[in-house]
């Protein structure tokens, strides 16, 4: 039985990727106008006149010897332990990111390696390249650099070289275009194509490929949502915008575990990993009221953090409700409990929140943080040795137990917290370990316990 070829057209919606085996005027999906472009694709079907041509694949069991994938290492030791010991040789890797976070840089310092680099520039001049790579203080010969977007020219320049490279950056995938999609650079039918001739080629040659892909307003990778399925590994570069840190998260790897963090500091010689998470937020912490103290979870890291609050009486005819680093939800969530369960005038007060740096969080476990913060600076009263608080509070009052509570009772004795405050429900119990049933027994640890207005 032997291949024969035959032709058919089909339609591609050029912004949405819709795709139909008859042309459309207005495509049903993203309802855009003269989006449809015509392909003609080669079907094979088997023709029973030969059935020795017929190619058998061999069969793998489990129980076959399977050789770990090589790795390729580069100089950041924690950007190494996020990707689990390197860039696997072969894998495509996709890093998405706002403009003007820093994605560029960040490719150009992991360059600087051992590795043969060669960095395709689709988007800006060799004078911005060249600079940039000067002010990061990079002069390596391993790094050769392609400045096209042409996706044929730029594997034609690489096939010249005398040894194959190791590493290829494109710096974007969005401004990529192959020869064989008539579009314009960007649109879904580009990207999609680029994506998947620079997968085949890091396959077949065992190269290790790393794609910068811009974002939508929503803060999306974009393109098709294809792209993200068919790399190896997905990379998000997020900008905390109040403390200016940079956060390298990985959403997803093959060949490693997920929701692996970096955290990062932009300077002038560039970006460089924070070793010491543990201190960096706690660094000007006072015992005042309103401040207090948790450890938050974020991806694989348990870090301590300050947590401050202002509650005052509104300048204004309404009350307002301001913060920063904590989902508006939550404190709304929290003064509703604090009124409803402790009878507390917190609902006509002015309440400020922040996190120290402004650090975003969205972990649950400091919901007794922040009802320890309003009470406290409703109450102009503090406590008199340090206490961290660790718990999430539900809509009856209750506090709840958290993930990870062993972890985070560990590093709290590490850096020297006197008390630490749990929900009851945890099962743990210590010298300075204090249970906590539901939100008034934060009321009854401050003198009195009670609001004089």
């Amino acid at each position: 039985m032997s291949k024969k070829k035959a032709k058919q057209k089909y339609y591609v919606c050029n912004e949405c990727g819709y795709e139909s085996d008859k042309w459309f005027a207005k495509c049903p999906i993203c309802n855009e106008m003269g989006s449809a472009v015509e392909f003609t694709a080669d079907i094979n079907y088997m023709d029973s006149s030969n059935d020795d041509e017929i190619n058998s694949n061999e069969i793998t069991y489990l129980d076959s010897k399977i050789e770990e994938p090589e790795r390729l290492k580069i100089k950041s030791i924690q950007i190494n332990k996020a990707l689990n010991d390197g860039l696997v040789k072969g894998a495509v890797y996709l890093l998405s990111g706002e403009p003007g976070i820093g994605k560029s840089t960040l490719v150009s310092q992991l360059s600087d390696s051992e590795n043969s680099v060669v960095y395709i520039s689709a988007e800006e001049s060799k004078s911005q390249v060249m600079q940039r790579f000067k002010r990061l203080g990079i002069n390596n010969k391993n790094i050769g650099l392609i400045f096209s977007n042409s996706l044929e020219g730029i594997f034609k320049s690489i096939s010249k070289l005398k040894e194959k490279p190791e590493i290829l950056i494109f710096d974007s995938i969005q401004t990529i275009k192959s020869d064989d999609v008539d579009s314009n650079p960007g649109s879904v039918l580009q990207v999609k194509e680029s994506t998947r001739k620079i997968v085949e080629y890091s396959k077949r040659t065992e190269t290790s490929s790393l794609l910068i892909g811009h974002v939508t307003k929503e803060g999306n990778v974009a393109g098709p949502k294809l792209l993200e399925h068919v790399v190896d590994c997905v990379i998000s570069f997020e900008l905390e915008k109040t403390s200016g840190l940079r956060m390298f998260r990985v959403n997803k790897n093959r060949y490693g575990p997920t929701d692996e963090i970096v955290l990062m500091e932009m300077t002038e010689r560039g970006l460089y990993p924070i070793n010491d998470l543990t201190n960096y937020f706690l660094s000007d912490y006072s015992n005042e009221p309103g401040n207090t103290l948790s450890i938050i979870k974020e991806g694989n890291k348990l870090i301590p953090i300050e947590i401050q609050s202002l509650v005052s009486k509104p300048v204004y005819g309404s009350p307002r409700r301001v913060s920063s680093g904590i989902s508006i939800d939550k404190v709304f969530m929290i003064t509703a409990v604090l009124s409803k369960k402790l009878k507390l005038p917190v609902e006509s007060k002015d309440i400020f929140l922040n996190t120290s740096g402004g650090f975003r969080i969205s972990d649950s476990s400091i919901d007794s943080a922040i009802a320890f913060t309003i009470i406290s600076s409703l109450f102009e009263q503090t406590l008199d040795k340090s206490t961290i608080f660790i718990g999430e509070i539900g809509l009856d009052g209750k506090i709840r137990n958290t993930s990870h509570i062993e972890k985070r009772v560990e590093m709290a004795k590490k850096i020297g917290i006197e008390n630490i405050c749990i929900s009851k429900r945890a099962k743990i119990n210590g010298k300075n370990i204090i249970k906590l049933d539901n939100i008034s027994d934060i009321v009854k640890m401050f003198k009195g316990g009670q609001y004089y207005d």
